[in-house]
C-alpha cells in the first residue's frame, strides 16, 4: 500500500510539473502571445494536446538519450586516458568484452539505469592512474548535449515538436548533470561528482578506484577472485568514517575469503559490515545481508540470527537479482537446503546456476558461487 501511495503522489506531482512545463511551451512556441485560433474560450485544446503528447514522448526520449551518452561520455573519456573496455550497460542489457569478443548479456545493480566499466592495465601506477576524467565524462556529455540543444533552439525554428524535443533534451540533460555532477550520495552510493572529490581529497583511496577495476575485469573474463593479484584486494578493516570505495573493497574481501574456502572469517567479515547500521550504504546492506545469512547456516548456524537477517526486503532483493548475480543462486541454495530443509526447491537454484554460469556478465564470480555450493553439499553430507 504504502508504495502504491508513493506512485500516486509521483504521478501527481509529475502531472502538476508536467502541465505547467506544458504551459510555458505553448506561450513560448506562441512568442508569449495567446495563440491566435484559440476561439472565445482562450485555449486551443487541439494545440495543447498536441504539446502534451509531445512533451511527454519527448521527455521520455529524452532521458533514454542522456542515460545512454552519459555513460558514452564515460567510455570516451576514459578511453582516451587511457583505460581499456570492459562492459557497457543500459538499463539490464549489457554489451560484455569476452575472450570470444563482444557479447550482449544481463546484468542490473539496483538504484542504477546504466553503467560503463573501464579497467587499467595490470602494471598501472595507482599514483598516476588518470581518475579524473572517467569519472567526470558521463556529466560532461550531458553538458554538451545541454548546450548543443540550447543553441538549436535558438538558431533554428523546429516548430511545436522540435521545439518539445530540444527543450526536453536542455531540461533532462541539465538535470542530470546536476544530480551526477554535484557532490552527493544516493542511498549511500556517491556519484560521480562525490567519487571525483573523494578521490581529489583522499589520495590513499584511489588504490581502491583503480584496484577495483582492474579485479572487475579479471571477473569479467572467468577468473576467479582468488586468482587476482592479491595486493588489489587489501585486508583493510573498515568503521563508521570509511568511504564507499573502502566498503566495496572490504565486500570484495568478503568474497575473497569464500572463494579461498575462509568460510567463518567471511562470516566474521559480513558481520563486521553489518554492524555499521545505517553507516553501511543500502545496496551494501543488501549485498552483505545475503551471503552473511548463507555463511552463518554453513558455519555456526545461529536459527534466530539467520531469521533475523533474512528479511522479506532481503529475500525479495536477492530473489530478483539471482538472475544476474550467481552468488544470490547460492544464497538462495544454502537458504532453502539449510534453513527450510526442502532440497527440492534449493536443487532449482542449483540447477539454474550451472546452466547459466557461462550466461553471467561476470562468469568469474559463477566460480565461487559453484564452490559454495558445494561446501553446503558436504556440509549436508556431514550432518547425514
Amino acid at each position: 500500500m504504502k508504495k502504491i501511495l508513493q506512485l500516486i503522489l509521483g504521478m501527481l506531482i509529475g502531472a502538476a510539473v508536467g502541465y505547467g512545463g506544458v504551459m510555458l511551451l505553448v506561450w513560448l512556441v506562441d512568442g508569449g502571445q495567446p495563440s491566435a485560433s484559440a476561439g472565445s474560450e482562450g485555449i486551443d485544446w487541439v494545440r495543447l494536446s498536441v504539446a502534451i503528447g509531445a512533451a511527454m514522448v519527448s521527455g521520455a526520449l529524452a532521458v533514454v538519450i542522456h542515460l545512454i551518452l552519459h555513460e558514452a561520455g564515460h567510455l570516451i573519456a576514459g578511453l582516451l586516458t587511457g583505460f581499456r573496455f570492459l562492459s557497457f550497460r543500459v538499463f539490464k542489457y549489457t554489451l560484455v568484452k569476452t575472450d570470444e569478443g563482444l557479447r550482449w548479456k544481463r546484468y542490473h545493480i539496483a538504484g542504477t539505469g546504466g553503467q560503463c566499466l573501464l579497467e587499467l592495465p595490470a602494471d598501472q601506477d595507482v599514483e598516476t592512474a588518470p581518475w579524473f576524467w572517467y569519472n567526470a565524462g558521463g556529466v560532461l556529455m550531458n553538458l554538451v548535449l545541454t548546450v548543443l540543444s540550447v543553441l538549436l533552439l535558438k538558431w533554428l525554428n523546429p516548430g511545436m515538436v522540435g521545439f518539445a524535443f530540444l527543450a526536453m533534451m536542455a531540461l533532462v540533460g541539465l538535470f542530470m548533470a546536476l544530480m551526477n555532477g554535484v557532490p552527493m550520495l544516493v542511498g549511500g552510493v556517491g556519484n560521480d561528482g562525490h567519487n571525483i572529490l573523494l578521490l581529489w581529497r583522499h589520495p590513499s583511496s584511489r588504490r581502491f578506484f583503480v584496484h577495483s577495476l582492474q579485479t572487475i575485469g579479471q571477473l569479467s573474463r572467468g577468473v576467479r577472485i582468488s586468482d587476482v593479484p592479491r595486493e588489489w584486494i587489501d585486508d583493510c578493516p573498515v568503521d563508521e568514517q570509511s568511504d564507499y570505495l573502502q566498503l566495496s573493497n572490504r565486500g570484495s574481501y568478503m568474497m575473497l575469503l569464500e572463494d579461498l574456502g575462509e568460510y567463518e572469517r567471511a562470516r566474521e567479515v559480513t558481520e563486521e559490515l553489518l554492524s555499521l547500521g545505517k553507516k553501511l550504504p543500502q545496496l551494501l546492506q543488501l549485498e552483505v545481508g545475503g551471503d552473511a545469512v548463507m555463511l552463518e547456516l554453513m558455519n555456526t548456524n545461529r536459527r534466530e540470527v539467520a531469521e533475523g537477517l533474512w528479511t522479506k526486503q532481503l529475500e525479495r532483493y536477492v530473489k530478483q537479482n539471482s538472475q544476474y548475480s550467481p552468488i544470490k543462486c547460492s544464497v538462495l541454495y544454502a537458504y532453502e537446503l539449510l534453513y527450510r530443509g526442502d532440497a527440492e526447491a534449493a536443487y532449482v537454484y542449483k540447477q539454474k546456476l550451472h546452466q547459466r554460469r557461462q550466461d553471467y556478465a561476470i562468469p568469474g564470480e559463477a566460480i565461487t558461487a559453484i564452490s559454495l555450493i558445494e561446501a553446503i553439499d558436504a556440509k549436508t553430507r556431514q550432518s547425514a
